[in-house]
């Protein structure tokens, strides 16, 4: 580095200097600048393509501009005063400061005075705006302040964020004396005095920008500055160590026994490999780009060489690199926060007494070689593992029964003596029962989890976890990596225990009376370990793993068959809710015969709960809840009451909703609902509340009247509005006459409006009338509440409905997907998947298409499946973060399947060509 760093100031002096002093104006002078920075911001730039470290990177375009600024300012110090220097001297600050420059980053000076800025001297304040002109001549964002030692000091003490960036000031060019004065005055009266001050403020800029990212380095698309283990915490923590131990040097840590020498190898090659990163995304995209999105990550996989041939592969890697390493900072510097903030509480507690008064004695208590004190559980000595290494399970333990947090001392420990979880440990029974239970205490288990993982204890305890480890996701739902996920999941379910929101006790009720929570916990545990294996369907490996832990904890019976079935059927539960017709008595008897017990359709409600709440905050949104809480009541049912009952259950249910529905009523829509009983598909009243039949049958009426008093030829039509907030949407009942292209007009009319559809249902009675009920809601997922909106589908639907050629090009607009992906970035591709399923339902061919969702696409599948001499009888919609996952029963118009294998290779290809699937051709 040192060499790059001389040959830079070696050809400022040898060409940049001489060339200014011959300069004759300020134009020139700043070509010359300009010159010099691009021809050595190139070597730079093939440094980094040739795999130079990100610091080395950082440090060199750092050295490239103090090389610049230095000439700029002795030069034109020697033309504006031949006499004598300028008392004036520039400084950088800040992340510049720190020397290291990224690509992107801007620069901040400070220019230090003699006296106050107010005083300052003409010549001075003239020497100042020349070099200020040709940085900014130059293209670089300068941020500069003029000040005296005492002004800065001021600054300083009135605003934090200034403190702390002052902290970083490094002398560039002029009186140096004063830089030095400056440093050793500011360091007496801003850190010096006021140490803890200082130290919380560190604290809350931590734990703010933690909350920020969800406590977690795992984010599907981090900001490697601020997130997590991001630039910042390894910055912080610099300017801590500067202010408890006088030192910029983390090395200097491991001399006093704070830091490990691996702890310090780990961050530095962690702090280098982010600044790498950084330095890859300025250069690609021109400027401060620093949030990793998913696009970004296989630009910099493939820039960075990573051998592996397909991107998903590529970015597999570098992710988990990436992961890796900022993980190693967000621990290391957590720790280190924490054995600084015990050293400031045990200061504070010796310094608040006085000498003449006894000390208080100090909440210490001894057990197992563990010594507890103030929430905290350090080791008796340096050995207790070696002597006893089921004590590393059993730490654990404590740390559960107590509610006491490792000290980072017993951390460290645990990691120098991991090797000790070999095959002994593994078989270990006692090491078994200590682990069970752990997993047994409901509502307590997720932490200690996390506790074992951040010391790599729970990938050694369990392999089968551990292939989890920074394992990136690529199923476009997922926020997180694997194993962060998996202990989401967990959060989640530990959470259910205190949580006493009406809405979650059907899931806390569940949890608190369930027999077997540790077959639950380790289920969950396992359930995504298969994603490790690369397997197309991941829950077949993860069966496998599951079975593997199981023979080695001896698990067996009815345990073993419960935490088999969750493993394997993890998925089950979201795709009946989601794809599945649940208003169809067959979908039910299937489900039902899946899950056979009552015990397992609980248990499965409940880790369904789990998973999908530790997927995304967005995948559990109240309609989705609702689809999955409808399936478990009528699953339920089934079960307790068998076949026969259940059926006959639902024919009793039947009257009493025509009874209940009638008494909604007034008497002149009795004649109505009798013939919309008689009329409509069974299927339509199963679940349907007699609120919602008392509107339809209303808006047969209101229809019947409008389309009695329309000019011939009219089309007429009835649209109803139905607010369900309490479920996140709209419900939409159209009413009209069945004709060609219907469902696809109001599809047009909605997305000409920017509306999702998130289900279908298309009812036809025996007498032509339509009763189709959409739940709509708007593109942030709310209900629809517009008037100006409602009134434009309207509209437009009514237009739509008079065509009898149908155009809906006018319509439509189709807008780019954020998703798609650009060939020419080498961008992650969206797994888009479509086919013909005939499996799903015993009376209805299945179409399930996962794609990029875009304004009209649902149209475009309704329209083809029409333009296929098919209709659409029902549909399950789920539209997420710019990706849809739709399910679409249709039949022959006769209401029978498709079943002649050309015409559904036909389908297929229709469908995939329009979803853009790539082998469509």
């Amino acid at each position: 580095m040192q060499q790059v760093i001389d040959s830079i100031k070696s050809q400022a002096e040898q060409s940049l200097i001489p060339a200014l002093r011959a300069a004759e104006d300020q134009t020139e002078r700043a070509v010359l600048i300009k010159s010099f920075i691009k021809v050595e911001d190139r070597k730079i730039r093939d440094m980094h393509d040739a795999g130079a470290g990100g610091q080395r990177v950082a440090g060199a375009r750092s050295a490239m501009l103090d090389a610049a600024i230095h000439a700029a300012f002795i030069t034109t110090e020697e033309r504006l005063s031949p006499k004598g220097k300028v008392k004036v001297a520039v400084t950088s600050v800040g992340g510049y400061g720190r020397g290291l420059l990224n690509p992107g980053s801007d620069i901040d000076l400070l220019f230090i005075l003699p006296v106050n800025s107010t005083k300052i001297a003409t010549l001075t304040k003239t020497l100042i705006q020349e070099i200020l002109y040709l940085l900014w001549d130059t293209g670089f964002k300068v941020g500069h302040a003029t000040r005296s030692i005492s002004e800065s000091i001021r600054e300083a003490k009135a605003e934090q964020q200034s403190k702390t960036a002052l902290m970083d000031t490094r002398y560039i060019a002029g009186n140096e004396a004063m830089v030095d004065k400056f440093i050793t005055t500011f360091r007496r009266d801003c850190i010096q005095k006021n140490p803890e001050a200082f130290f919380e403020l560190r604290r809350n800029d931590i734990s703010s920008r933690h909350k920020k990212y969800s406590h977690t380095v795992f984010l599907q698309e981090p900001h490697v500055k601020e997130s997590c283990g991001g630039l910042r915490d390894y910055q912080n923590i610099i300017w801590v160590a500067n202010v408890e131990r006088g030192t910029c040097n983390l090395e200097d840590l491991v001399k006093e026994k704070i830091l490990t020498k691996g702890a310090y190898k780990e961050l530095e090659a962690a702090y280098d490999f982010i600044h790498r990163v950084r330095n890859e995304l300025h250069y690609h995209t021109g400027r401060s780009t620093d949030i990793l999105t998913l696009q970004l990550q296989g630009v910099v996989a493939t820039n960075f060489q990573y051998p592996e041939k397909s991107i998903l592969r590529r970015c597999e890697s570098f992710m988990r690199d990436y992961y890796r390493h900022t993980r190693a900072i967000f621990n290391h510097t957590n720790s280190l926060m924490e054995i600084f903030h015990i050293e400031i509480q045990e200061n504070d507690k010796v310094s608040s007494w006085l000498k003449f008064i006894p000390k208080p004695q100090k909440k210490r208590s001894e057990h197992d070689g563990f010594v507890f004190r103030d929430g905290r559980i350090y080791p008796k000595h340096s050995d207790i593992f070696k002597n006893d290494s089921g004590r590393m399970m059993r730490v654990f333990q404590e740390a559960q029964r107590r509610n006491h947090t490792l000290a980072p001392i017993m951390r460290r420990l645990i990691k120098e003596n991991i090797s000790l979880v070999n095959e002994e440990f593994l078989f270990s029974k006692a090491n078994r029962e200590t682990f069970r239970a752990i997993l047994e205490r409901k509502g307590d288990v997720a932490h200690i989890l996390r506790a074992m993982h951040k010391v790599q204890f729970l990938g050694k305890w369990m392999p089968e976890f551990g292939m989890l480890d920074c394992l990136v996701q690529h199923e476009f739902f997922h926020r997180y990596t694997a194993d962060e996920h998996t202990l989401r999941c967990i959060d989640q379910l530990d959470a259910l225990v205190e949580d006493q929101r009406p809405e979650r006790s059907v899931y806390r009720d569940i949890l608190m009376s369930f027999t077997d929570p540790y077959a639950l916990y380790l289920a969950l545990i396992l359930h995504d370990t298969g994603r490790a294996e690369n397997l197309r369907e991941h829950t077949d490996g993860s069966a496998v793993m599951a079975a593997r832990v199981c023979s080695r904890y001896k698990i067996k019976g009815a345990r073993r068959s419960l935490m088999t079935f969750l493993v394997d059927h993890h998925l089950t539960f979201w795709k009946y809710a989601t794809n599945k017709n649940l208003e169809d008595p067959e979908v039910i008897e299937e489900f039902a015969g899946i899950m056979k017990t009552t015990e397992r359709l609980e248990a499965l409600l409940l880790f369904t709960y789990a998973d999908s709440n530790g997927t995304n905050e967005e995948a559990w949104s109240p309609w989705k809840e609702s689809l999955m809480l409808q399936l478990y009541r009528s699953t339920r049912s089934f079960l307790t009451n068998g076949k026969n009952q259940y059926e006959a259950e639902q024919q009793e249910e039947m009257q009493k909703l025509k009874k209940v529905t009638k008494s909604i009523l007034r008497e002149k829509y009795h004649e109505q609902l009798d013939l919309h009983f008689e009329r409509m598909p069974e299927q339509y009243f199963r679940y349907r509340a007699p609120e919602s039949i008392a509107i339809h049958v209303r808006a047969v009426r209101r229809y019947l009247i409008k389309d009695e008093k329309a000019e011939p030829g009219f089309q007429s039509s009835d649209l109803r509005w139905i607010n369900r907030d309490d479920r996140g949407y709209t419900e939409l009942v159209v009413t009209t006459h069945n004709r060609p292209l219907l469902i696809e007009k109001v599809a047009c009319a909605l997305a000409a409006s920017q509306i999702n559809i998130i289900a279908a249902n298309v009812y036809t009675r025996t007498d032509g009338i339509t009763c189709d009920i959409f739940h709509v809601c708007t593109e942030d997922q709310l209900p629809v509440t517009n008037a100006n909106t409602k009134k434009k589908v309207e509209d437009t639907f009514s237009e739509l409905i008079q065509q009898e050629d149908y155009q809906p090009e006018k319509h439509l607009k189709k807008k780019r997907n954020f998703l798609q992906r650009d060939s020419s970035d080498g961008g992650i591709p969206f797994p888009v998947r479509a086919f013909v399923n005939n499996h799903a339902s015993q009376q209805h061919t299945a179409i399930e298409v996962q794609a990029l969702d875009r304004i009209g696409l649902l149209h475009d599948l309704f329209l083809e499946i029409g333009k296929s001499g098919l209709a659409t009888v029902h549909a399950r919609i789920c539209t997420e973060k710019g990706a849809a996952v739709d399910t679409i029963y249709v039949n022959h118009l006769d209401g029978t399947k498709v079943t002649d294998q050309d015409e559904i290779q036909k389908l297929e290809y229709n469908i995939q060509k329009l979803v853009g699937f790539e082998h469509a051709e």
